[in-house]
């Protein structure tokens, strides 16, 4: 069996901070093969800075995922495109930087392909093809040449990752959705196929998906646009674990993964965004 901790949408550099002090000590407690991480959010909230990308993979994350603020950064453009860890959408136009499947090989020969998909429901700055099509097209070609294919479906609506999912079952090992930033409860395995509609987010609380409530409350009072600011607190990281035959490429089991690595508040030096 191969164990893969995928999980949710890092929010902030001080979550990327914990994240580095204590994954690997988490993959050595639980036997971890692989670990795979959305980056939406990673630098403050709304998108990733090459530099970010890079403390992320050295902390112990294998495949990076993304979504719709993938391009919110400057320089993420020229990361995407030279490096094999950091993935887009596939299902965005092939003009864009990057590339939005790839395969993982670990050190005992297992081969995991990861593809990177977007919904288009709730999105108005980015707009991704036909994520169904999108995703036969890429099956077909990783078809013969892995052990497994796990998905990130980046939606914007639960029933938009739902019907993903169950076009998909079956087809893959798991088809996990991101960008609700909330751990949902209906994790399961249909026909083979690992699915949980919400992977949560890893950052801090108590607030508003990592963010300080008083800001993103002003937002959506009046209508403005106000900066958020980041969580600094109770850092935790939230995803699925799930076991997979490597010889059939089918899910044996779910589950929801759920750990707080502090509580403390940050010094001055460290906080800063």
């Amino acid at each position: 069996m191969t164990k893969v901790l995928f999980l949710g949408e890092i929010i902030g550099l001080t979550a990327v901070r914990f994240l580095k002090k204590n994954l690997r000590k988490i993959k050595a407690e639980l036997g971890i093969d692989f670990v795979m991480a959305n980056v939406d959010g990673a630098s403050d909230g709304f998108g990733l800075m090459s530099d970010t990308a890079f403390q992320i993979k050295n902390a112990g994350v294998d495949i990076l995922t993304s979504g719709d603020l993938v391009y919110n950064k400057k320089d993420i453009k020229d990361t995407l495109g030279k490096t094999n860890f950091l993935l887009r959408p596939y299902n965005l136009p092939s003009r864009f930087a990057g590339k939005g499947i790839f395969n993982y090989h670990l050190e005992n020969g297992v081969t995991i392909s990861v593809i990177n998909l977007m919904g288009r429901i709730n999105f108005t700055k980015i707009f991704a093809q036909d994520q169904f099509a999108a995703a036969e097209n890429a099956i077909e070609r990783l078809t013969g040449k892995c052990n497994m294919i796990i998905i990130d479906f980046h939606g914007g609506a639960t029933s938009e990752i739902q019907a993903i999912q169950w076009y998909l079952a079956g087809k893959v090992a798991a088809v996990i959705g991101t960008n609700l930033k909330v751990l949902t409860a209906d994790h399961r395995i249909i026909d083979g196929t690992a699915v949980i509609t919400g992977a949560g987010f890893c950052g801090g609380r108590p607030g508003i998906m990592g963010l300080e409530p008083e800001p993103e409350i002003r937002k959506i009072r009046t209508g403005q646009f106000v900066y958020s600011k980041i969580v600094q607190t109770n850092i935790t990281l939230e995803g699925v674990l799930m076991e997979i035959d490597e010889t059939t490429g089918r899910a044996v089991s779910i589950e929801p993964f759920r750990r707080c690595l502090g509580s403390r508040e940050m010094p001055p030096e460290e906080a800063k965004e």
